[in-house]
């Protein structure tokens, strides 16, 4: 049974508007990877054509110049797009032709996206801000930083004190299969798989939390005010499909995949242990299904879990 003080999030997301959309999509033009604005304005994390979402009058141009493109020759085209809420954009897409390690078998596309009228407003609101700015001091930064597991607990410990409305999102990252590329590949090329996780996932977080890299391919992240199952599906899927689509100019065989646990306060609960142990179920959840897979902790699903039970 939920208890009675869970606070309960509506998953609607009211804003969709997308300035910076990035997308990798192969051949067949299935997507192979995107940035989170991309999947939230798609409304789908993964196995989705972007073909579908192309307006039927702009479909046959789209299609002509991403056939036609050659190697390395960028083209920007103006199209129409449907949003998750199925209402159609007017965007500007870069279109790029690319090949992983010069292998004309293996081509894919590059696609940079951003909403026309959004870019505009937003060049309005930039030069406001630019405005202001120069009328104010320097403000500190927001950092991403990278703490070890005994910091984690204070971190978010800090982060409930000073905010009454703190919403915490507590990851469990794991690599399934990195056995297998370690038995068949050299400490660089396992350096190299380790710089791209590690690379990805701190540029991701960007400042929104805190990363703990623990041994052996595991990773604890940290993320403040995303929690919105939505927002952390995108957030997820991009870190995975990011890592993968990086892994492939390492060793285009191997099918490297992940399995995440998440735990939330206060969505599962106050008491930080308790939440970590629905943390810790979460990820044996993922890998008792053969991992590949991410499990976000819900009572209703998963089972409460009282005090008495640590």
């Amino acid at each position: 049974m939920i208890s009675d003080n869970h606070n309960i999030y509506s998953n609607y997301i009211d804003e969709y508007e997308l300035t910076d959309g990035y997308a990798v999509v192969d051949s067949n033009f299935s997507i192979v990877t995107a940035n989170e604005p991309m999947y939230m304005f798609l409304g789908m994390s993964k196995h989705y054509s972007i073909i579908d979402s192309i307006h039927q009058v702009d479909l046959d141009d789209f299609i002509d110049v991403a056939n036609s493109l050659k190697s390395d020759i960028l083209k920007c085209m103006c199209i129409r797009m449907r949003r998750v809420d199925n209402t159609y954009r007017w965007v500007l897409v870069d279109i790029e032709k690319k090949y992983i390690s010069d292998n004309k078998q293996s081509e894919y596309l590059e696609l940079h996206i951003s909403d026309v009228l959004v870019m505009k407003k937003l060049n309005i609101q930039l030069k406001l801000k630019l405005d202001e700015l120069n009328n104010k001091s320097d403000e500190h930064n927001v950092m991403t930083f990278t703490l070890q597991e005994p910091d984690i607990k204070k971190y978010c410990i800090d982060n409930i004190s000073n905010d009454a409305g703190c919403r915490l999102a507590l990851i469990y990252f794991e690599v399934d299969n990195i056995n297998i590329f370690k038995q068949n590949h050299s400490k660089d090329d396992i350096h190299r798989i380790s710089h791209v996780i590690e690379d990805v996932i701190l540029n991701t977080v960007n400042g929104r939390g805190v990363i703990g890299f623990l041994d052996d391919f595991r990773y604890t992240i940290i993320l403040k005010h995303i929690n919105n199952e939505v927002q952390l599906r995108a957030f997820l899927e991009h870190i995975r499909t990011m890592i993968a689509w990086n892994c492939k100019f390492i060793d285009s065989t191997y099918n490297i995949s992940f399995s995440i646990g998440i735990a939330r306060y206060p969505e599962n609960g106050k008491n930080l242990d308790i939440i970590k142990i629905k943390l810790q179920r979460a990820i044996d959840i993922a890998r008792a299904k053969g991992g590949n897979r991410y499990i976000i902790y819900k009572e209703v699903l998963h089972g409460e879990i009282e005090d008495s039970d640590k």
